[in-house]
């Protein structure tokens, strides 16, 4: 199957999901896990219908969702899925939670989706091809630096950040819709803490194909053949090339 349309499968599925998530809403469970994190019946749902359906699509490609754990890499791929990321969003009723899903090929992130349901957004990218807003190109982030009047998105524990990074302070909660805060410029730019590669591969992917740098704290470059294990992400930004983003050993040192 080539890239366009195994984009089109994922994407089916992604919104076979939506429909079960929204749906789900009505009525459905929360449990706290042992970290303290929230999921509910749904998030498994959601999972256990995309690991089935996407593995059909990539016969002997490994496996990494939030809810269901991890089986790795092979020559076939890797999938890496959330199936609500924001799920305290979800489960109280605020809009501003995703479903999401990318795909690594040989070490490289090939392609993402995802799904902003209560947004009516949908975010698609192949790499090397753009990315897309509801099947419409999206215009290149523009580069340039971050001026105090702009909206920077931080993680929870990021908010230490605050007064050293450029821009004003918001905090979402979801990794998914900062990233397409980023990717649709409403967000100048994002950090995370040590967010798994399930919750950020789509997002990375679409904002890197609109000009993003996605770098570490410390400024290395962001790599995604680094983190396909279980791992967490060390801590990172996305922002526009070319930012005033004080990377270097003053944010290293809060990692």
């Amino acid at each position: 199957m080539d890239e366009a349309a195994l984009l089109s499968e994922t994407v089916r599925l992604l919104r076979e999901s939506a429909k079960i998530a929204q749906h789900g809403r009505s009525s459905f469970q929360i449990e706290v896990k042992g970290d303290t994190s929230l999921v509910t019946n749904i998030d498994r749902e959601v999972e256990t219908l995309l690991k089935a359906e996407l593995l059909k699509l990539t016969p002997g490609a490994g496996f990494w969702g939030e809810e269901y754990g991890h089986s790795p890499a092979t020559e076939a791929g890797y999938w890496v899925v959330d199936p609500i990321d924001g799920t305290s969003n979800f489960a109280y009723h605020q809009p501003l939670w995703g479903i999401t899903i990318g795909f690594v090929k040989d070490g490289k992130l090939l392609l993402g989706a995802f799904n902003l349901p209560d947004l009516n957004e949908e975010y698609t990218a192949i790499s090397g091809h753009g990315a897309f807003l509801n099947g419409t190109p999206m215009p290149m982030i523009p580069p340039g630096i971050i001026a105090p009047t702009h909206i920077v998105g931080h993680g929870d524990s990021d908010l230490q950040l605050m007064g050293r990074a450029p821009g004003k302070v918001r905090h979402i909660g979801a990794f998914v819709v900062e990233a397409a805060f980023v990717a649709t410029q409403r967000y100048r730019a994002m950090t995370t803490g040590r967010v798994s590669l399930y919750d950020a591969a789509a997002g990375i992917l679409v904002c890197r194909e609109l000009g993003a740098e996605i770098r570490h704290w410390d400024g290395r470059a962001f790599d995604e053949a680094e983190n396909l294990g279980h791992q967490r992400c060390e801590p990172m930004v996305i922002c526009p090339a070319d930012s005033n983003f004080p990377f270097g050993s003053e944010l290293a040192s809060l990692s």
